[in-house]
């Protein structure tokens, strides 16, 4: 489990995407035969890291490890066309043989304030099984964890001490 608690009902919203054809220009070339599922966010405010198992119906798809380093398993833009949004993944675990990829969780390294707003989390690489191309993959999300940033400490310290000489002053 990452640091942070999960947030209540009506918070950012963790879900598996609508396909993009074609996929975003910073993913790698997939493999003939394979998609990249998109994983999004819905609402998030100055996120810092996530967490999500994603379930599949292991008898239609399975998720496929190109030989890259990724595992099959790529960071995104939350915001589309800005780098500086790009997760770097953290984990991920793909079981084929149980229909999961695990623990899959990213963060944003490069960024002081985490980005806000709606857009994809990460890419999962997946291929139909022989002759199942027709059927769903019953792709699902659980046991999301979103952490969004919190002001620093020395941040509040010197919001209050701006409170505390503004009400001294009236």
């Amino acid at each position: 489990m990452l640091l942070g608690a999960p947030f209540a009902k009506g918070e950012p919203i963790i879900s598996v995407g609508s396909s993009v054809n074609p996929p975003p220009a910073y993913l790698p070339t997939p493999p003939a035969g394979t998609f990249p599922v998109p994983v999004d966010i819905t609402g998030a405010t100055n996120l810092q890291n996530w967490q999500f198992d994603l379930l599949f119906d292991n008898a239609v798809v399975q998720e496929v490890d190109p030989g890259d380093g990724s595992s099959g398993i790529y960071g995104a833009e939350l915001s589309p066309g800005d780098p500086e949004s790009m997760s770097f993944i953290l984990s991920g675990f793909p079981f084929n043989s149980l229909g999961l990829v695990d623990t899959v969780a990213g963060e944003y390294p490069s960024l002081l304030i985490g980005p806000s707003g709606d857009g994809s989390l990460a890419f999962i690489l997946f291929e139909f099984l022989p002759g199942q191309d027709m059927n769903n993959p019953d792709f699902s999300i659980q046991n999301t964890v979103v952490q969004e940033g919190v002001p620093e400490p020395a941040t509040l310290a010197l919001l209050a001490a701006g409170l505390a000489l503004l009400a001294a002053s009236l």
